[in-house]
């Protein structure tokens, strides 16, 4: 009947029978959800609430670009006075201020050499002025870019993964704009820990202790040009030599732990490359301390006993386990390419949330309401039909946005009840060309049935077909609670299809095969 087959209606029913499953976490009670297995509610899960409907925090992070450009000229610096040495090109006053290097070439007949030889130290393109003797390096317009781009970008999955190890539900992190992050934190209230964790740069690395040169002839300026001032939490400051011995980029893993006395600590181990440069390290300089360094700090310089041939340590100090556990998740995050502060902060209380769902639901409840009653009132018993339809409808969408994670917000909200309507007048379209093909003549049920369905397939899919191109680019042009009415807006169509023209076929089929009715009222 109406083309369709025992295998396709099975279908129609086994997907309206998932439907049903996914879509049934959002309509169970919270106690009996907690019940099921951890496994399961890993993929069993219902739809989230955005900060909007249930409260949280809201984050706005800028990436500190600055800070990153003047890093890498300190690095460029480094390269540059160890590559003049080599190439016997005599200098002085190297030094890095405003984003910009600059080193006096004592011979003018070596500067251009001193460019070439500061040009392949660094892949990007520079930018070198010389002013008489003296040389001014700076990135190009385009480096500068490629580098704040790649930092925001490689900042933005750092704080995803940070994010994530700590079991908040559901965030939502995305890039604003050029050099800025947003971060949505649905349920949190107190964003303090997050801003700690996400302000931290985690930059750790492994430096020898210089101890030939006191702190005292550090300060006074008398300091190799292979060493570097650092502080200590133990000393006030100590001097180290400014090579890395090993980087933080080559762990593989850090764990919070307890050392030899008991007390807390962090266990580390490098991958195979970090393995055998610490191996090296330690083998070479037992006998000297080893500075571990992270973000700028010295938090323990040990002496090397023995070689570490396995490329496993312990970092020791005055840690509390809080303390030890946020160390090792930072340093298995990996370390941010530039420091992260917070430009914009707002927290969403659940009171405003809970207004905001008891609103819409009021207002969804009476709006379905409204359209159920309309269409039995008019349409009678294809009426009841169509309310069905549309119920599937609803539970189809549901399932499809638990199924993918959504977040639903109010716009989201307002896109399944534009839904509702695009769904009731599929119907509409349908009966009344049932009721023009019963206008013409046509009197055999079964016939007037499917003239309707044929002829007013092409209005309906065009209908939603047009809908559908505006949803597409609110998601694709549109941003946060926007794009999630896109989504809401977009998925519905298809359920809507779906139920307007495959369940309610179903319904009739089996309403033809029960009571073979002689004639139609509409």
């Amino acid at each position: 009947m109406f083309g369709y087959s025992k295998y396709k209606i099975i279908a129609i029913c086994c997907v309206m029978a998932l439907g049903v499953f996914f879509a049934a976490p959002n309509f169970m009670p919270t106690r009996i959800y907690n019940d099921l297995p951890r496994t399961m509610r890993s993929w069993y899960h219902p739809v989230t609430l955005g900060l909007d409907l249930q409260g949280g925090s809201y984050l706005v992070m800028e990436v500190q670009t600055e800070t990153l450009i003047n890093e890498k000229l300190e690095s460029l610096a480094d390269l540059t006075r160890s590559a003049l040495r080599e190439s016997k090109i005599k200098f002085s006053g190297l030094t890095v201020r405003d984003g910009q290097m600059s080193v006096k070439i004592l011979k003018g007949e070596q500067l251009v050499n001193a460019k070439s030889v500061i040009h392949k130290q660094e892949s990007l393109p520079l930018d070198i002025q010389s002013t008489g003797n003296t040389l001014t390096v700076a990135y190009t317009s385009e480096a500068l870019e490629t580098m704040k781009s790649q930092a925001v970008d490689q900042s933005l999955q750092i704080v995803r993964t940070r994010i994530d190890e700590l079991g908040t539900k559901e965030p939502q992190i995305q890039r604003q704009g050029l050099d800025r992050i947003v971060i949505q934190l649905p349920g949190v209230q107190d964003p303090s820990e997050i801003k700690s964790l996400m302000g931290r740069t985690a930059k750790m690395t492994f430096h020898l202790v210089d101890e030939e040169t006191s702190v005292q002839s550090a300060q006074a300026g008398q300091m190799p040009a292979d060493s570097m001032l650092a502080t200590s939490d133990e000393t006030g400051y100590v001097v180290l030599k400014r090579s890395v011995v090993v980087g933080g980029e080559s762990l593989d893993d850090a764990r919070g732990t307890y050392d030899d006395q008991g007390r807390p600590a962090v266990s580390f181990s490098f991958k195979a490359a970090g393995a055998k440069k610490f191996a090296r390290a330690t083998r070479e300089n037992i006998g000297r301390r080893l500075a571990i360094v992270l973000d700028g700090q010295v938090i323990s310089a040990p002496t090397i006993q023995s070689a570490i041939p396995n490329g496993q340590g312990v970092i020791t100090g005055s840690f509390t386990v809080q303390e030890t556990n946020n160390l090792a998740l930072l340093l298995r995050s990996g370390a941010l390419p530039a420091p992260l502060t917070v430009v914009e902060e707002r927290v969403v209380g659940p009171g405003l949330g809970e207004d905001s769902i008891r609103s819409g639901t009021i207002a969804c409840v009476i709006g379905l309401a409204i359209v159920l009653a309309f269409m039995i009132i008019v349409y009678g018993f294809f009426g009841i039909i169509a309310d069905l339809t549309l119920i599937v409808n609803g539970i189809l969408l549901f399932a499809l946005l638990s199924l993918m994670g959504a977040t639903l917000t109010l716009p989201g909200l307002a896109g399944i009840a534009l839904t509702v309507g695009m769904a009731v007048d599929a119907n509409v379209l349908i009966y009344e060309r049932m009721k023009e093909e019963m206008a013409h003549g046509v009197t055999v049920p079964s016939e007037i049935i499917a003239r309707g369905y044929a002829g007013s397939f092409g209005a309906i899919f065009d209908g939603q077909l047009t809908t559908l191109f505006a949803a597409l680019f609110l998601f694709w042009l549109g941003s946060g609670p926007v794009r999630g009415f896109g989504v809401t807006l977009g998925l519905g169509l298809a359920t809507t299809l779906f139920s307007a023209i495959l369940v309610s076929k179903v319904l009739l089929i089996a309403w033809m095969k029960q009571k073979n009715p002689k004639k139609i009222n509409l």
